[in-house]
C-alpha cells in the first residue's frame, strides 16, 4: 500500500493533469459550443459593474462565478478556466479513488483511478468553458460523503447535504439527487431524524443564496430556468429536427413556440401547455421519455451535426471504445453488486435521479458526464474480477469483495 500511494497513484495523477493541460492548451482560448460564449460573456459583464441583478434569470450562478473569480486573478483568459478545470479533474480523481477504496480495496481503487483519469470526455470538456467539469467534481464530492462510513453516517450525511446545495447552485438537478437520498438514509436507518433535520438545514443554508437571488428579482424561489421550454419543444418538434442544424429554424416557425418566447411569463404559458400535452397526448409523452432516455445513455454522439472538435467518425470511435464498453459494465456491476444496496444506495439514487430527470425534460450525451464517475466506481470491482481471471498482477493490497 505504500509504494501505491508513494508511487502509481502521484505518477496517474501527474500525467493525468499533463495530459488534461497539454489538450487545454492545443484549444487554447477558443470556443467550440454556444453556451462557451455565454458563459464567457457572463463573467466579463460581472467584471464590468456590481450590478448583477439580470445576469442569472437563466442561468444558475456558480460556474459564471468561477469563471469571474479566475478572470479577477488572470484577466479575461479562457485558458486560466480550462486549467483550473483540469486541476479540479485531478482533485475529483484522487477523491473518487479514496471513495473506491474505502468501498471496494485498493485494486478496485487503482482501477477507478485509471479509467477516470485518462476518461476521454472528462479530459475533452475540461478544455471547454461548460458546467459539465464541475459539475462532476462536485457530483463526485457528493458520492464521497453520501458513501463515506464516517462518524455513524451522521457528520458525512451532513457534509453531502452542504454540498449538494452547493451544487444546485451550478445546476439545480442536484436538488432531486438529495431528497430521495435523504429519504433513503432515514428509511435504512443510515442516519438519525435529528442527523436528518441538521442535512435539511446544511442543504437549505447552501441553496438559500439562489433562492434569495430568484425571489428577489423574480418574486420565485425556484426558477424552471427554460425547463418547460425545453420539454415543450422536446415533445411537439420531430425527433430527428432536435439537436440538428435545422432546429432553430423549425422552432423559430411553430406557431405555439413562437407565442411563447414573445410572453415574459414564458415558464408559465410552456408549463401549461405540456400539461395539455400529457393529457391529451400521453402515449407521445411516455414514448418521448423513452428517446430521451435512450438519447442521454447512447453509445456514440448524433450524426449530422457540424462537430467542432473532429469528424462524426471520430467521435464515434472514441465513444464506443470508452462508453461503449463502462456503460454495458456498469449496469451489469449495478445488478452484479444490487446485495450492498443499503451500502451503496448513493450511487443508484444519483444515476436513477438524473436519468429520470433527465428523460422527463431535456437530454444529452453531455449531461452524462456527471454521471460516469459514479458508473466508473460501480464498473470497477466487477471489472476487477474479470482481469483477476486473466492472471494479471495489481499492487498488492486487500481487495474487498463483492
Amino acid at each position: 500500500m505504500t509504494d501505491l500511494k508513494k508511487h502509481a497513484v502521484p505518477g496517474i495523477l501527474l500525467a493525468s493533469f499533463l495530459l488534461r493541460a497539454a489538450y487545454a492548451f492545443y484549444s487554447g482560448n477558443g470556443f467550440g459550443y454556444p453556451d462557451e460564449a455565454v458563459h464567457h460573456n457572463l463573467a466579463l459583464a460581472m467584471l464590468s459593474g456590481p450590478d448583477w441583478g439580470g445576469l442569472f434569470h437563466s442561468r444558475e450562478p456558480l460556474y459564471p462565478l468561477l469563471i469571474w473569480l479566475t478572470y479577477k486573478v488572470t484577466g479575461p483568459l479562457p485558458l486560466a478556466v480550462k486549467l483550473l478545470q483540469a486541476a479540479l479533474s485531478c482533485g475529483g480523481a484522487y477523491l473518487l479513488y479514496r471513495t473506491s477504496r474505502d468501498l471496494f480495496g485498493g485494486r478496485a481503487a487503482l482501477l477507478t483511478l485509471l479509467i477516470f483519469a485518462f476518461y476521454p470526455f472528462s479530459v475533452f470538456y475540461d478544455a471547454r468553458l461548460l458546467r459539465e467539469s464541475l459539475l462532476s467534481f462536485l457530483g463526485i464530492a457528493v458520492m464521497h460523503f453520501s458513501l463515506k462510513p464516517c462518524g455513524g453516517k451522521g457528520p458525512c450525511i451532513i457534509a453531502a447535504s452542504a454540498l449538494c446545495g452547493l451544487a444546485a447552485m451550478a445546476k439545480t438537478i442536484f436538488m432531486f439527487y438529495w431528497l430521495p437520498f435523504i429519504a433513503a438514509a432515514l428509511l435504512l436507518r443510515k442516519v438519525s431524524p435529528g442527523a436528518a433535520l441538521a442535512s435539511a438545514a446544511a442543504f437549505t443554508l447552501a441553496v438559500s443564496p439562489l433562492c434569495m437571488y430568484n425571489y428577489k428579482y423574480t418574486g420565485k424561489i425556484f426558477l424552471t430556468r427554460g425547463q418547460m421550454f425545453n420539454l415543450y419543444t422536446s415533445l411537439v418538434v420531430p425527433k430527428e429536427v432536435l439537436g440538428s442544424p435545422q432546429e432553430d429554424a423549425i422552432v423559430g416557425a411553430h406557431p405555439v413556440l413562437k407565442e411563447g418566447m414573445s410572453l415574459p411569463e414564458a415558464d408559465a404559458f410552456f408549463t401549461a401547455r405540456v400539461k395539455e400535452e400529457m393529457r391529451s397526448r400521453p402515449l407521445n409523452f411516455a414514448q418521448r421519455s423513452g428517446w430521451r432516455f435512450l438519447k442521454l445513455w447512447r453509445l456514440y454522439p448524433h450524426r449530422g451535426i457540424d462537430y467542432s472538435a473532429g469528424s462524426w467518425l471520430l467521435l464515434t470511435a472514441v465513444s464506443l471504445l470508452s462508453d461503449g464498453w463502462l456503460i454495458p459494465l456498469g449496469l451489469w456491476a449495478a445488478i452484479r453488486l444490487r446485495s450492498r444496496i443499503k451500502e451503496l444506495y448513493p450511487l443508484y439514487i444519483f444515476i436513477g435521479s438524473f436519468t429520470v430527470i433527465y428523460a422527463l425534460s431535456w437530454s444529452q450525451m453531455r449531461y452524462r458526464l456527471p454521471l460516469m464517475p459514479a458508473v466508473i466506481l460501480l464498473c470497477s470491482p466487477v471489472l476487477l474480477e474479470f482481469i483477476t481471471m486473466t492472471g494479471v498482477k495489481f499492487p498488492a493490497e486487500e481487495t474487498k469483495k463483492c
